[in-house]
């Protein structure tokens, strides 16, 4: 039991130390990482996590599985013509998605003015990624009267990250202050 607790306290330390390290301003250099930018930082380190996440559970056995034959197999009742390259696309947009976000972040924590510009187009380029799946999906190969829900959620969620870090990051004094290097 007392190994418990000194563990659990050893990971409070380490938590504390972390979170200090990254807003900890030593007077002489920007400010550190603080604020609403927290938020913004740990949503950033998330999404290589998710994305890499649903390309490995999702997007990559679409295609190197039986789930490829029914889709592109015009036998099969669900055919469309457009899920090839759909999912094609989900697969090499995920890439890149991913790929610029590990980039994204390094440029991030090491506070470069070019994180602003990045930033903003990272997610620009993906509120149109995923608006187009969404209107792909719902209103293309979907042949009920029903709405993908995990589709519609994936697109207003990013919707709403827009609408929040966007303005935020082109109006914040904190941002200007924080991206100087």
């Amino acid at each position: 039991m007392r190994c418990l607790d000194t563990n659990r306290l050893s990971t409070g330390r380490s938590a504390i130390w972390i979170f200090n390290a990254i807003t900890k301003n030593d007077g002489n250099s920007s400010p550190k990482i603080g604020g609403w930018l927290i938020l913004c930082a740990i949503g950033l380190v998330l999404y290589p996590v998710q994305t890499l996440f649903s390309l490995v559970t999702e997007l990559i056995p679409a295609i190197f599985s039986d789930n490829w034959a029914a889709l592109t197999s015009p036998a099969n009742p669900g055919y469309h013509s457009l899920w090839a390259p759909l999912v094609i696309a989900e697969v090499v947009g995920n890439i890149c998605f991913f790929i610029f976000s590990i980039f994204l972040i390094a440029f991030f924590f090491q506070q470069r003015r070019c994180v602003v510009k990045l930033f903003i187009f990272f997610l620009i380029a993906n509120i149109i990624f995923v608006g187009s799946d969404y209107i792909i999906i719902n209103f293309f190969l979907i042949r009920t009267n029903t709405i993908n829900m995990d589709a519609t959620i994936n697109f207003v969620r990013t919707m709403v990250a827009g609408a929040i870090w966007i303005p935020y990051f082109m109006l914040s004094k904190r941002v200007r202050k924080t991206f100087t290097k």
